[in-house]
Parts: C-alpha cells; sequence; structure tokens
C-alpha cells in the first residue's frame, strides 16, 4: 500500500481512497439500465413470493398435524380424514407448482440482468484504464486491467445472479415465517425469535470482517496477474533463458502472501457455521421447551399452532443457514467491485474521453519547445529535458539524433501529450497544445514507434486503425480499401500483403505475431500515413527493415513527409541525410543543428557519428532499384488456422496432433471424478480431508435426527400432565446437545473447508502459470492463446476450483448424504410410504439437477471463449496503451470490446432459458414429495397399515430429503464451471511439450561447442504448414567465429535463431553441435549454453540487477557477484547510465522495462545475455535500439567477445556497419542462403549483398 501511494503522489495523484464492502455492493447496481431495473425488479417480486410460499407451507404443516393428532386421539371417520388430508395434500401441491414459475421467474430475469450489468461495469473499467494518463502505467499501478475486467466481474455476477435470487427468497421466507409464527401465536414466537438477532449479528460481524480480508487478498492476486501477464506474454524469453523456475520462484510470493491472508479467515470461518448452526438447534429446543409448557398450561389450544411456530422457526432458520454460502458470494463480488471501483473513480490527469478544448480548423503543423524541461513521473528527481527550446517549421522535416537517454522520444511524448512538461509550453500553430482537444490533436499527429504494435485481426483492420475520427473513417468499403491500398503501396507492404492467403483480410494474429518484424514495421507505417496527417512523428521508423526496403520506404517517407511537418528520431544516420534541420542532442539539451552538410563541415558530434556509420563500397555506383519484385523476394508465408508440429507429418499424425493440441477434443471428466482427483492431487491435504469428510457425514447425520426427535416431539402430545412435560423437555434438551455437538463439527467444517480452499487456490494457480510456461512456443502461436486469453484463465479457473473444493463442496456432501440418510430411514420407518415417496421423488429430481448440470457446462465453456477473446482484446490495448492513444482509438477499442461482450451476453439468452428449467424443477420439486407422502401416507395410517409414530418419522425425513436435495442443486453454477475449469487444468497438466528433457536425453549436453553444422534445414511454422520458411539451409561454423545473416524482412533471418535456439525442430534436416543433432540433447543444458538478445527485448517487473542477473543459468540475483553484474552492464555500455540513476542497479524496470528507453532495454538486455557468458550468443536485431556511439561501443565489445576463440557468435542486421568485421556474412533470399562471404568477398562478386550496403552508405 506504501509503494501505491508513493506512486500515485508521484504521477501528481491523490492516492485512492477505499471503498467499503457494502458501499461497492450497492454500487454495482448503477451500472443498470431502465430495462435491467424492470427485471430486477420482476425478479424480486418473485423471489418474494417464493419465500412467501415457503412460509406458507408451515401452515399447511400445521393443519395436518392438527389433522393427524386429532385422527389418532378421537374415533374420527376415516373417509373425512382421508379427505381432509386429499385437500391438505392438494395445497402442498399448489405451493409447490407456483413456487416452480416464481423460482424459474426470479433465476431467469435476474442471470439477464446480471450478465448486462456485469457488461457495464466491464466496460466502464477498460474506458476507465484507457482514460488514464500513461504516467499511471510507468508507475506500475494498472495491474492487470484485463485480467481484473474478467476475474473480478466474474465474481460481481456470482453475487447478483441467481444466486441473488435465492438470498432474497430466503430472506423473504424469514421474514413470512416469523410473519405467520406471530399471528399464529405471538408469545411463543416472541420467545423463539430470539435466535434471529443472534444470527444475524453473527453474520454481520463475520461479512465485516471477511470483506476486509478479501479486499486485500484481491490486490494481492491482481498483482500476481499482472505478473502472470508478463511471463506469458514473454515466452520465447523465458524458454531462451530458461526462466520458468526463477519466475514460478517471484510469482509464488505473491501466491504465498495471497495464502497467508486467506488463512486468515479459516477460524472466522469456523466460528460463524458453528455459531449458526448452535443457535438454530437450540432455537429449536427453546421452542420444544415453550410449546410444550404452554400447551400443558393450556396457553394454546391447537398442537398444529405450535408446530406451525415450530415449523416456521426451523424454515426461518435454516433460510438463513442456507443463505451463508450465497453470503459469502455476496462479500467477494463487493470486494471485487470495490477493487474496480478505485480506478473507476480515478482521475486521469490526460483524459482522451474528454470533449474539452479547442478544434481549430486549419493546421499549419508547426511546433514550439519553449524552455521545456522535464522529469518522468515515475524518476521525479532526473530531468530528462533541460531548459529545452527548439523551432520546428512547417512543413519541414526535422530530425532528431542522439545518444540513448538524451531526450529525443521524450519529445515525441510531449508532442502526444503522454505527460505534462515541468515547466515551459509546447505550441502547435502558436497555440499551447494543452488547451486543445485531446483527441483532435493526437488525430493530427501519426506516430511510428521504433518497436511497432499491430493488433488482432486483419491486415486491413489494422491499417485502417489510422483512419479512426478522421472523415473517412465511414466511408464506402470500396473507398476505404483503396485509401488502404495507396497507403500500402508507400509503405512498400502492398505486394507482400497482396500475397497472403486472402490478402488485405488476411488475420495476423496478437501483435501482428504471424508477420515478421520488416512486415509490421510497414503495416505500422501504412498505418500511420493512411490519414495524411499534418504531423508525422518517426521513431526510428525504419529499425526493422532490410537495407533495400529501408532505402524504398524513406524515399516513400521522404514523399510522404513533402508538405507536412514531420519529426524523425534516427541512429541510422542514412535515413535522415536530407532532413531540414538536424538536432543533435545530449542530456535533455541540443549539442548543434543544422543540415547534413553544414554539421559535416563543422566536423562536430554528428560528423563524428556519420563517420562511425560509413561503409566502404568499393567500386559499387549500382543505382538501388526501387522496384519490390526486385528487393523483396520474401517467401510469402500462407497463413492458416491448421495447426501441427512439421510439415512433414503424416496426415493420421497430424490429426492426432491437432486433436491432443486442442482442449476442445480432451474427454471430460464428470464432476465426482473430478472432485476425486483434485482430492488425489494434493496428497499434502489427505489429513485434512479425512477429518474433513468425517465432520460432513457426522453434520448430515443431524438431519435423520431432527426427524426422529421431531416425530418423537409430536408423539408426546399423546400423554398429558406431567408426563407430557417430562417427555417434552427431555426432546427439547435433546436438540441443545444437537446444537452442541454441531458446534464442534460445524467448526471443524468451516476451518478445514477454507484451509481446502486456500491450498487448492494456491496450488493450482501456481501449477497453471507453470503448465503453461513450459508448452512449446506453437502452444503460444494458436489464436485461442493470446496473452490475455492465458492470463485470465490462469487467474479464473484456479478461482472456480477454490470456490467448489471449499465449502461448497462440504455443503454438497452433507446435503448428498442427508438427501441419502433421510431417504433410508424413511424406508427403515415405513417402507411402503418411503418406496413410494423415493422413486417417485429423487429418480425426476436427480435427472433435472443432472441435466442442468450438463447444459450449464456447455453453455459454461461456450461462454468462457467468448469472454477469452473480449480478455484478449483488453489487454492487448492496455499493453498497448502507448499505439493505443497514439492512434487516438480508445473509443474504437472500447467498441470492440463491448461487442465481444455483447456477443457472449447475446449466445447465454436461449440456453439460460431452458438451464433453469431443471433448476427452478430442483428447487420446488419437495413439494410434490410432501404432497405425495402426506396424500398416501394418511391412507395408510386410516386404512391402519402404518402406525402414526412410524408416518412421522417416515414423512419428516422425506420433508428434510427434500431440503437438503434442493440446497444439494443450489450448487450446480458452481458444480459445472469447476468441473469446466478442473478439466483444463488436467488437460494442460498432461500436455508435455515435444521439445523437453526426457529420461534418455537427461545428461547429453552439447559438449565442447567446437562446431555447428547445419545440414539441410527445412521447416514451416506449425501454424502455416504450407509455408516453408526455411527451404534447405547448409552451413558449417566453427567454434570462435562471428555469422552474420542478412537479407529481406521475412526471408528466413529470425527462423534461423529461432531454430538455433530449439524453440521449434526442423521439419527435415539437422543441427549438429559437434557431433550431436539438436533433437537429441536435454533442451536446458543446451539453453545453457546458448544466450539471445531479441530485436524487441523483454525485462520484467523488478530491479535492473534482478533482471542482469537473469542471465546466469540459477537466475538467482542473490547469487550473483556485483562485480560480474558491473562487468556485464559496462561490456553492454549501461553502466553510465545506470549508475546516473537514483537507485542504481535497484532501479525498478516495471512491466515490461516500461520506466526505461528503448536504446536501455535492449543494453540492459545485451548485459543479461553476456553474463550468461554463453558458448553461442546468438543476436537478432540486437543494437538496433542503440545510438551511434553505444552501438560503436557494444559492438566492440561483442567483437572482442566473438574474437576470443571460445564462443561462436550469429547475428541477424539489418544495419550492415554492425557486421562488416564478420568472418562469415550469409545473404538470405527465399529461405536460402544466396551467397556467403566476408565483407569484402561480397563486395567483389558484385551480387546482392553490394547494392545493400550502397542503400546504407552515408559517404561523408
Amino acid at each position: 500500500m506504501e509503494k501505491e501511494s508513493e506512486n500515485a503522489e508521484a504521477q501528481g495523484q491523490k492516492p485512492e481512497k477505499e471503498i467499503g464492502a457494502f458501499g461497492g455492493y450497492l454500487r454495482i447496481f448503477q451500472y443498470g439500465s431502465s430495462k435491467d431495473y424492470t427485471m430486477q425488479a420482476i425478479a424480486t417480486a418473485c423471489a418474494l413470493g417464493s419465500g412467501v410460499g415457503m412460509a406458507l407451507v408451515n401452515l399447511v404443516f400445521g393443519q395436518f398435524i392438527t389433522l393427524t393428532t386429532d385422527y389418532s386421539s378421537s374415533d374420527s371417520d376415516a373417509s373425512k380424514f382421508r379427505s381432509k388430508a386429499s385437500r391438505l395434500s392438494l395445497y402442498f401441491f399448489i405451493i409447490g407448482l407456483c413456487r416452480f414459475f416464481l423460482t424459474y421467474g426470479y433465476s431467469t430475469l435476474y442471470t439477464f440482468a446480471a450478465y448486462r450489468i456485469i457488461r457495464n461495469i466491464r466496460r466502464a473499467y477498460l474506458k476507465a484504464g484507457l482514460s488514464q494518463e500513461i504516467a499511471f502505467f510507468d508507475a506500475g499501478a494498472s495491474g492487470s486491467i484485463a485480467m481484473q475486467a474478467t476475474s473480478n466481474g466474474r465474481l460481481i455476477q456470482g453475487g447478483i445472479s441467481e444466486k441473488m435470487g435465492l438470498v432474497i427468497q430466503g430472506l423473504s421466507a424469514f421474514v413470512s415465517a416469523f410473519v405467520l409464527a406471530f399471528v399464529t401465536q405471538w408469545k411463543l414466537t416472541l420467545i423463539c425469535c430470539c435466535i434471529a438477532p443472534t444470527m444475524l449479528l453473527a453474520m454481520g460481524i463475520s461479512s465485516t470482517i471477511e470483506a476486509s480480508i478479501e479486499t486485500k487478498v484481491l490486490k494481492v492476486q491482481a498483482q500476481a496477474g499482472a505478473f502472470a501477464e508478463s511471463i506469458l506474454g514473454s515466452s520465447r524469453t523465458v524458454h531462451a533463458f530458461g526462466l520458468q523456475s526463477q519466475l514460478l520462484r517471484d510469482f509464488d510470493k505473491f501466491l504465498q502472501a495471497s495464502r497467508k491472508l486467506g488463512n486468515k479467515k479459516s477460524p472466522l470461518f469456523g466460528c460463524l457455521f458453528a455459531t449458526e448452526y448452535t443457535i438454530v438447534y437450540a432455537g429449536f429446543g427453546l421452542c420444544f421447551w415453550q410449546g410444550i409448557k404452554m400447551i400443558s398450561t393450556r396457553e394454546v389450544e391447537e398442537v398444529g399452532d405450535v408446530f406451525i411456530v415450530l415449523m416456521s422457526v426451523i424454515v426461518a432458520a435454516t433460510s438463513l443457514t442456507s443463505i451463508m454460502p450465497h453470503l459469502i458470494d455476496f462479500v467477494r463480488a463487493a470486494s471485487a467491485a470495490s477493487e474496480l471501483f478505485q480506478l473507476m473513480d480515478r482521475e486521469s490527469r490526460i483524459d482522451p474521453f474528454h470533449e474539452s478544448g479547442e478544434k481549430p480548423t486549419d493546421v499549419m503543423g508547426y511546433l514550439d519547445f519553449g524552455n521545456v524541461s522535464f522529469a518522468y513521473p515515475t524518476r521525479p528527481d532526473v530531468n530528462v529535458l533541460n531548459d529545452f527550446s527548439l523551432h520546428i517549421p512547417a512543413g519541414k522535416t526535422t530530425a532528431l539524433v542522439g545518444a540513448s537517454g538524451s531526450g529525443k522520444s521524450t519529445i515525441v511524448g510531449l508532442i502526444e501529450r503522454w505527460y505534462h512538461p515541468l515547466s515551459g509550453t509546447i505550441k502547435l500553430d502558436g497555440q499551447p497544445v494543452e488547451l486543445l482537444n485531446l483527441k483532435w490533436l493526437r488525430q493530427q499527429v501519426r506516430l511510428v514507434q521504433q518497436e511497432p504494435v499491430l493488433f488482432a485481426g486483419s491486415v486491413a483492420e489494422n491499417i485502417a486503425n489510422g483512419l479512426v475520427g478522421t472523415p473517412w473513417e465511414n466511408e464506402p468499403p470500396i473507398e476505404k480499401l483503396a485509401r488502404i491500398q495507396d497507403a500500402a503501396k508507400i509503405a512498400f507492404a502492398h505486394d507482400f500483403i497482396t500475397e497472403l492467403p486472402n490478402g488485405y483480410d488476411t488475420v495476423i494474429g496478437e501483435r501482428g505475431g504471424l508477420l515478421s518484424g520488416g512486415q509490421k514495421q510497414r503495416v505500422a507505417i501504412a498505418r500511420s500515413i493512411v490519414s495524411q496527417p499534418r504531423i508525422l512523428l518517426l521513431d526510428e521508423a525504419t529499425s526493422a527493415l532490410d537495407p533495400h526496403a529501408e532505402e524504398v520506404v524513406q524515399q516513400a517517407l521522404n514523399n510522404v513527409s513533402k508538405g507536412r511537418t514531420t519529426i524523425t528520431i534516427a541512429h541510422k544516420l542514412a535515413t535522415i541525410r536530407d532532413a531540414d534541420n538536424i538536432v543533435v542532442m545530449e542530456n535533455g539539451r541540443i549539442l548543434e543543428q543544422g543540415t547534413h552538410d553544414a554539421l559535416l563541415e563543422s566536423n562536430g558530434a554528428y560528423a563524428r557519428l556519420v563517420r562511425a556509420q560509413d561503409l566502404s563500397v568499393a567500386a559499387q555506383n549500382e543505382d538501388v532499384s526501387n522496384s519490390q519484385d526486385e528487393t523483396d523476394q520474401e517467401d510469402h508465408v500462407t497463413l492458416t488456422d491448421e495447426l501441427t508440429r512439421y510439415s512433414t507429418l503424416t496426415r493420421s499424425a497430424l490429426e492426432k496432433q491437432q486433436s491432443r493440441d486442442d482442449f476442445d477434443n480432451w474427454k471430460r471428466l464428470g464432476l465426482l471424478q473430478t472432485v476425486w482427483r483434485l482430492m488425489k492431487s494434493t496428497p499434502e491435504l489427505n489429513w485434512t480431508f479425512t477429518i474433513l469428510i468425517l465432520a460432513c457425514l457426522t453434520g448430515a447425520a443431524s438431519y435423520p435426527g431432527q426427524a426422529i426427535l421431531m416425530s418423537k416431539f409430536i408423539d408426546v402430545f399423546q400423554f398429558t400432565g406431567a408426563a407430557m412435560r417430562t417427555k417434552g423437555n427431555f426432546f427439547a434438551l435433546m436438540f441443545l446437545v444437537l446444537g452442541l455437538g454441531s458446534f464442534v463439527v460445524y467448526f471443524v467444517i468451516g476451518w478445514t473447508s477454507n484451509m481446502v480452499a486456500q491450498t487448492m487456490s494456491y496450488k493450482y494457480r501456481k501449477q497453471v502459470v507453470n503448465d503453461m510456461m513450459k508448452q512449446d512456443l506453437q502452444f503460444f502461436d494458436r489464436t485461442e492463446n493470446t496473452t490475455g486469453a492465458l492470463t485470465s484463465r490462469a487467474d479464473s479457473y484456479p478461482q472456480a476450483v477454490f470456490e467448489l473444493m471449499g465449502f461448497n463442496v462440504s455443503l454438497i456432501l452433507i446435503a448428498t448424504v442427508g438427501v441419502l440418510s433421510c431417504s433410508i430411514l424413511s424406508l427403515v420407518y415405513a417402507w411402503k410410504l418411503g418406496l413410494v415417496i423415493v422413486l417417485a421423488g429423487l429418480p425426476p429430481m436427480l435427472i433435472s439437477g443432472y441435466a442442468r448440470i450438463r447444459m450449464d457446462a456447455s453453455m459454461d465453456h461456450k461462454i468462457s471463449k467468448l469472454f477469452s477473446k473480449s480478455a484478449s482484446i483488453a489487454s492487448e490495448a492496455v499493453n498497448a496503451i502507448r499505439t493505443v492513444s497514439s492512434l487516438a482509438i480508445e473509443t474504437s477499442v472500447l467498441e470492440r470490446y463491448t461487442q465481444e461482450l455483447d456477443r457472449a451476453i447475446a449466445t447465454s439468452t436461449k440456453p439460460v432459458l431452458f438451464i433453469m428449467l431443471p433448476f427452478a424443477f430442483t428447487q420446488t420439486v419437495e413439494y410434490s414429495f410432501l404432497a405425495l407422502g402426506f396424500w398416501y401416507g394418511c391412507r395408510l395410517v386410516s386404512f391402519g397399515d402404518l402406525s402414526q409414530a412410524n408416518f412421522y418419522i417416515s414423512f419428516l425425513s422425506v420433508f428434510f430429503s427434500g431440503q437438503q436435495a434442493s440446497i444439494l442443486f443450489g450448487f450446480s453454477s458452481s458444480m459445472t464451471k469447476a468441473t469446466n475449469a478442473a478439466n483444463y487444468i488436467f488437460w494442460l497438466e498432461e500436455l508435455q511439450p515435444t521439445i523437453r528433457e526426457t529420461e534418455e536425453n537427461h545428461d547429453i549436453g552439447p559438449g565442447d561447442f567446437k562446431s555447428l553444422h547445419l545440414e539441410n534445414l527445412q521447416f514451416s511454422y506449425p501454424m502455416r504448414p504450407h509455408a516453408r520458411v526455411l527451404r534447405g539451409v547448409d552451413l558449417h561454423i566453427k567454434k570462435g567465429q562471428f555469422v552474420a545473416f542478412v537479407g529481406a524482412s521475412g526471408c528466413g533471418k529470425s527462423t534461423m535463431i529461432s531454430m538455433l535456439e530449439r524453440f521449434y525442430d526442423p521439419a527435415a534436416g539437422h543441427i549438429k553441435v559437434d557431433a550431436l543433432t539438436l533433437d537429441c540433447m536435454n533442451p536446458r543444458l543446451y539453453r545453457a549454453q546458448v544466450a539471445l538478445v531479441q530485436q524487441e527485448p523483454t525485462l520484467y517487473p523488478g530491479t535492473i540487477r534482478e533482471n542482469v542477473s537473469m542471465g546466469t543459468s540459477t537466475g538467482c540475483a542473490s547469487t550473483v557477484p556485483d562485480s560480474d553484474i558491473e562487468a556485464a552492464c559496462r561490456a553492454a555500455n549501461a553502466w553510465e547510465f545506470i549508475s546516473s540513476l537514483p537507485d542504481g542497479l535497484m532501479t525498478l524496470c516495471g512491466t515490461n522495462g516500461i520506466q526505461l528507453s528503448g536504446g536501455q532495454r535492449q543494453r540492459i538486455a545485451i548485459a543479461r545475455a553476456l553474463l550468461r557468458n554463453p558458448r553461442l550468443l546468438l543476436l537478432d536485431e540486437a543494437t538496433s535500439a542503440l545510438d551511434t556511439q553505444s552501438e560503436r561501443i557494444v559492438q566492440d565489445a561483442l567483437n572482442e567477445a566473438a574474437s576470443q576463440g571460445d564462443r561462436i557468435t550469429i547475428a541477424v542486421a539489418h544495419r550492415l556497419s554492425t557486421i562488416r568485421h564478420a568472418d562469415i556474412i550469409c545473404v538470405f533470399e527465399g529461405g536460402k542462403i544466396a551467397e556467403s562471404g566476408t565483407h569484402e568477398e561480397l563486395l567483389a562478386k558484385g551480387r546482392l549483398y553490394p547494392k545493400m550496403c550502397e542503400a546504407q552508405n552515408l559517404g561523408t
């Protein structure tokens, strides 16, 4: 909490006030519409009516007691007795029929209203998240917004759907029963009703305490969700560095904290359950004792009146006890809502949804920075800009160059109004930007970022995001497509898009994952220019492009830049040589500025940067072709939804693999099998389960015990005077004894149930994340396994198991045993009556309950899939908040999210109508039991086939059996959700990756790493089995060599890195280390000798020290000497900037390293790789995010490491200056090595490589 407060203060915000649980619960209903309130009003009326029906049964029951006692104590006519019994039986049936329709009404309407209200809350929550300023996300205060929207929404729904009807029904029955009792005999009722305030007081105290604990639990779980999201979104880094164990340890810290808090509820629940049941049975005893006394003194004339009061007290008490499990859901709903409302109540300093601000009709596009000083809110003591002033003329290109951290990207953030300056002003056309409408401002500015972010959807949809909010957003589809195609042609993307299987309609996966880095960058450029913005911001816009594509795209950007204000940030100086003004920055100030030629003449800092990047191209003056056909010889991938391991698998093997990797094909276990497997998987709970089961069996025995005691009590009224009082007092005392026994039993049940639930939750939250992390990369390539969807499942599925295996499974066991024991008791004392009732009543109830569970399971699976899609949209948007805000598409994202929620609701409408029919039947069929039992039992008594005492025992046994059956199927929703969730957990547990450690390869590692031999490598990605990315690659690399892969985007370079990291195995051919092939090695031992630096580096929440130390084989920060970390950071040219930070190595990186610049993140990633001291170093555009000076220093360090003769270094590079000294340069084309040699050898050949060099030559 202290850290959260500090973060809030750093952002200029007051820490959020915590919302009380009760206030949070009531506020949920503010998000309903008039239609929702109408449905809830009708549902409430139905629930109240159903509760009244429960109480009215007592009136019939009292008349039944009067009828039977009068018949036994007098010579009444048997036929009249049977006639009256038939009439009373009909009353039972009518009440049951009315309750059936009322129950169906409230359960259906409450569920519909809950879906709609949760939809509105989720939408409002995501809107609140998207409205926050970027500083809020920098501070890591957001948690996992997508996960919380889904998981907390589910908890809220659990507290306002049909369970709300059950609670209102219970309260109505409670009140109605006491009203009926007061009307019948006020004095006796007044004495007995003392149990009500005692129970309410116990429930109130426990709910308040639990709400306080639950709020803390949810906060910790939100932090765990955010951490899980960062893990599951970086599977390549996790596999490359073998971080599963360490990240799981870090994740476990959150789970341990949550478990520790949750365990504090154990004594609370023990006391609550024990107190409630003790009070109930003590109340029964008090009612019996006082009733006997009043009958004996003639204060009450009719025995039936005593039983009306008695049964009313029983109904009132059991109504409260049946409410208790649902009140826990209410508390969770209130706590979950309060957690969401804290963000929803937070006022954003820079809100994109606000309509305030001016919207000028004309934009010239000149910008002025006047004495601007700025520090990031998360590091207020470190000024990034110092009294910075710059005039950016309209219609001109201004380039910003300088070292990483010099303030270049900060200028972009200030223009986008992601932040406000500490002092000074930023003006657009002479007007301060803070006075302009935020959405309008961002629609005039378009940004291409260093690490491009695309969204799940088609290529056309991604480019069309650039039209949101413009006059062309809603133009006819044909005209819009033409505009999109024009932008794609300018961005040099049209040709590769048209080669995709569905052209512009091809779906490209989460974050554009089915495209190469260069392809993603070109789509991002097309998205930025499609709206013809007045201001264009290019933050390393061509960093991911190969030289040919870079040259052509740069020329296109130069053309697009004419007539509009363009601000370019570049480390590749060749891309900005034609800029109208080049600004060289250092430490937040301008060092020098001017044109390319003028700055060269001055021979200052810029000239030194140019010389560092100049490539010597001997006798190569050929023009670089602008033809896409000549330069982009990519093997355009075929994107399909078919999943396979390799393209060479046989059809039968493919089908088997598809079945294995698809959860829909998993043969699901039933409820009993699921519960049994869950119990078997937690042997540490064996003694706890034993104690819990024994306690539940003992608790269930109280129901046949009640039937026997009550029947004996009824029999007491055959006596008179002192005999009646003596026997009556004895049975009243027995109820008190039963209450004392229940105190012990239910205290144990409450305590142990919570212990089981917390252990299960802890175990499966940890296991699910672990099982997800261990899967092959192809698991994460599947469309249903987006980061948002996986994070949602990692939270919601263990939660569903937690809800079932806690109190619910205990109460289900008690109810099941209660039904069986009461049915057996009925058969023992009156086999004819018991047989008729059990056979006529239990089978239909069981069939209905089973039907409800099956239908509910099917719907829950479908709804979970649809909600996973909405979670994916939210996760994708929040994780790419800078892209979303720069495109000003918050409203568009919100609409897509809402559409998915609406689709889920629409899909559930018809199933809910059917599912609630068996639910209503199971809740009311007990009245048919009573009607049949009363009618048939009275006939048996009247014909002398059954004694009255045995009739009472048998009938009351059926009465309590019906009550327990109703309670049992009230948990069907929890059963189905938990069964589906547990089946997914079991499937995931058994889903073993193909590339894994086995008994056979356990001790087999790469040996001395003297050579690396690639033989005829062929490969297709599992999600694109028909597109061969590698078409026969042969290469021999010796120890100590530095090998470079270059070529056009999509030619197979990065795929080679994936193969060498063994993220995938080849479809044909082999990779050998010395004489051993990779597929026979332990992947853990092999990867321990390999280090990877990716184009888009991944850092984790934690300190810089912790992130760098992940490069070691142990990954444990505490075991790595400071000297080793410092040496690695110095080699990566990161030590200087780290030392300048107030907290040095202990500086927090934030989620995804958001606290650091792109160049700083890259250097930390390089330091992490160098700390590993690998035998094989893989660099996938490792220095693409670095400034020229840092690049030179880092490259020198990498070259030095490569020249030591003990390491193979393989680099993928577009910036050819970084690989000119490589021992072998392999030029890839169409999935093959087209040519190879040294820099000089390839220039001499005069084929592909010289043209690439010419494109990047600066020529001082």
